[in-house]
């Protein structure tokens, strides 16, 4: 699944709250989520920030991030406690500035209003939600898209696993047979594609390999958007030592872009740089992933 977008139709509040948690990735809690729609009310892409800033700085933040795509209106989400309703308000006239404003929706607990003056959606009065039967939310799922509990969620994809990074970390201190890395990356595909986890002794090899850019170029190149790179280059992340990490954090990072999960994607890239600037496709892949582009943009193949 490389472009999950442009099935996507908003027709009703409820669709659209049925799509945002699988199009962001998570469940969105105490954050704006800005949904951004083309003429024919397809969604080209979804954008969200934490309510933390000022309704200024959160619209200036969502405008940057609109699509470069022809986006013909915006529609603003807000999830969170009565507190946040006149930052919501507030926003809804500053992002009219800059494009029409389709639907202003708060949603808290189990309920959702629409704020927008004048509007006649069945949310003016207040809806019941529950995305339990949501049949867009359904469909979505059935397309293969995760939607985790919350944004918090992500980050536990990509967190170390310490006693997987012991036995790595004793595993690199044994001598490694002398093979290419060209060898020792189709050995690790051909092992991850049969849903089998890369033992130690093979993880400690990838380690070392994956510090040396020909290698991560060579094992970039042939990442695609299958759920079993997905599993393999999120496994490796969390069992190699810290200071291992940029690599495999790279790949998977790449990976969850062309998943056009975004999110994921932010998070992975995060922990590739957390060493330091790391490797310059570290760089490129943090670049791309941080202009919100969707893969099937990418004019290279995302699948192989």
């Amino acid at each position: 699944m490389t472009d999950p977008l442009p099935d996507t139709t908003y027709r009703s509040p409820q669709d659209l709250l049925g799509a945002v948690p699988y199009l962001l990735g998570y469940h969105p809690v105490d954050e704006v989520v800005a949904v951004y729609l083309g003429a024919d009310h397809r969604i080209l892409a979804v954008a969200a920030e934490p309510i933390r800033f000022s309704a200024e700085t959160l619209s200036e933040h969502l405008m940057l991030r609109a699509p470069a795509e022809p986006c013909a209106q915006v529609a603003v989400i807000g999830y969170g406690p009565p507190a946040m309703r006149p930052t919501l308000a507030t926003m809804g006239r500053i992002i009219d500035l800059f494009l029409p404003l389709h639907t202003l929706l708060w949603v808290t607990g189990s309920r959702c209003v629409c704020l927008l003056d004048g509007c006649l959606c069945p949310a003016s009065r207040g809806i019941d939600i529950n995305p339990a039967i949501n049949p867009v939310a359904a469909q979505l799922t059935v397309d293969g898209i995760v939607a985790l509990p919350s944004r918090q969620a992500l980050t536990t994809l990509v967190a170390p696993d310490l006693v997987s990074q012991a036995e790595t970390e004793a595993a690199l201190a044994v001598p490694a047979p002398d093979v290419t890395a060209t060898r020792l990356l189709d050995d690790v595909r051909a092992t991850a594609k049969k849903g089998q986890r890369l033992t130690p002794e093979q993880l400690a090899p990838l380690t070392l390999a994956l510090t040396h850019h020909d290698a991560l170029e060579t094992a970039w190149d042939a990442v695609c958007a299958c759920m079993w790179q997905r599993d393999l280059w999120l496994d490796v992340t969390r069992r190699v030592p810290d200071r291992y990490v940029t690599g495999p954090a790279t790949l998977a990072a790449w990976c969850a872009w062309l998943r056009n999960e975004h999110a994921l994607a932010t998070v992975a890239c995060k922990l590739a740089i957390h060493q330091g600037p790391g490797d310059r496709l570290t760089r490129l892949v943090t670049s791309v992933v941080r202009t919100h582009i969707p893969s099937h943009r990418l004019r290279r193949s995302a699948t192989h």
